[in-house]
């Protein structure tokens, strides 16, 4: 017996080890709530009697034990993993968004996207990241856990992404693949509304000023306008075909001839893109929105009231709120997989106008 006593390691008590029982306790049986702060260094240093390194690895143990999460400048706090904000700290996960710098500089549409998506992020512990394409060589599963791919249609590319295990939403494009979500806006009932409100206002005669480059996008914002106007296919005189990702003054240029040559009654723009340089055109030829000439273009345009000077129609889809889900689901999607169905969701927009 004596033998034993003298050779078998005693484990010394830590200095530290009655606050850390005591609040441990205190957090298990309730007494501590979730979300409530825990006393400050100095207060735990005073009342057990120990150093500030001793409290502060107290501390570090509560929190590598996911019972408490340290708030700089504010303190500790009793975790509560309803809550993101009083959740355990973990490892963030990566998503990719298919943008770059360019893209902001051109575009507001691709700016609101982002800056909503990437506001949320940090809630739903996700690291978001600009990547200059698509492409299942470059997306790897031991890094990127999920991929938000904007206006991209469906293809091999991101069925292959989503077979190697990387969640994956379209933006603004519907998707009929059983393992590729999307939020979207219905392009093809949205333009059919946008038009026949022009025609319920009086209008027949409504050109439609847009490039036809085969997407999926422009298919189906010109189907709209066509089931509006009861057309298969969209009338010569009534059709200002122009030709995508050209310079504005350029796109003023093709439209100030088209509108010499033929007065519609109303327009539609079916691309925001080409609001300003039909705005343009609009001033040097004098014409009065809305006396002369009815105007609604796509997109949420608002913001250029200010810069038009006229009243003007728009389709306003909610980029911020799509945005926002389509981060959430990856989350949801990244942890709990199986558990989460894919979603398919369709969002309305509204018909606005500018005063």
């Amino acid at each position: 017996m004596l033998d034993e006593l003298v050779h078998k390691p005693v484990r010394k008590k830590a200095v530290y080890d009655r606050m850390l029982n005591e609040i441990r306790q205190a957090i298990r049986s309730g007494q501590l709530p979730p979300r409530s702060r825990i006393l400050s260094e100095p207060e735990l240093c005073e009342r057990y009697c120990i150093s500030r390194v001793s409290v502060r690895t107290a501390l570090a143990k509560l929190e590598k034990d996911g019972l408490i999460v340290k708030k700089n400048g504010l303190g500790s706090f009793v975790c509560d993993p309803a809550d993101p904000a009083f959740s355990p700290a973990q490892e963030l996960n990566d998503v990719a968004i298919n943008l770059t710098e360019m893209n902001f500089n051109v575009s507001w549409y691709y700016t609101k996207i982002y800056q909503a998506a990437a506001a949320t992020a940090p809630q739903c512990r996700v690291k978001l990241s600009l990547v200059s394409e698509i492409s299942a060589a470059l997306l790897k599963p031991n890094h990127w856990k999920g991929l938000l791919a904007l206006n991209t249609d469906e293809n091999a590319e991101l069925e292959a992404i989503a077979r190697q295990g990387i969640e994956v939403i379209l933006f603004n494009r519907i998707s009929h693949h059983p393992d590729l979500a999307s939020v979207y806006v219905d392009y093809y009932e949205e333009s059919f509304r946008a038009v026949r409100s022009l025609r319920e206002r009086g209008c027949r005669k409504i050109a439609l000023i847009t490039p036809n480059d085969g997407t999926s996008s422009s298919v189906a914002r010109i189907g709209g306008y066509l089931k509006a106007v009861d057309r298969s296919f969209p009338e010569p005189e009534l059709f200002c075909s122009l030709v995508q990702d050209r310079p504005d003054a350029e796109y003023t240029a093709v439209i100030t001839e088209y509108l010499k040559s033929h007065r519609p009654d109303a327009v539609y723009i079916p691309f925001g893109a080409h609001f300003l340089p039909f705005a343009a055109a609009a001033h040097q030829l004098n014409i009065r929105i809305p006396e002369d000439m009815a105007v609604i273009s796509f997109d949420d345009i608002g913001e250029m009231r200010n810069f038009c000077g006229f009243p003007f129609g728009y389709v306003k889809m909610p980029l911020a709120q799509m945005a926002e889900d389509a981060i959430r689901y990856l989350s949801e999607k990244i942890i709990r997989r199986n558990a989460v169905p894919v979603l398919k969701r369709r969002y309305p927009a509204t018909l606005e106008f500018s005063n």
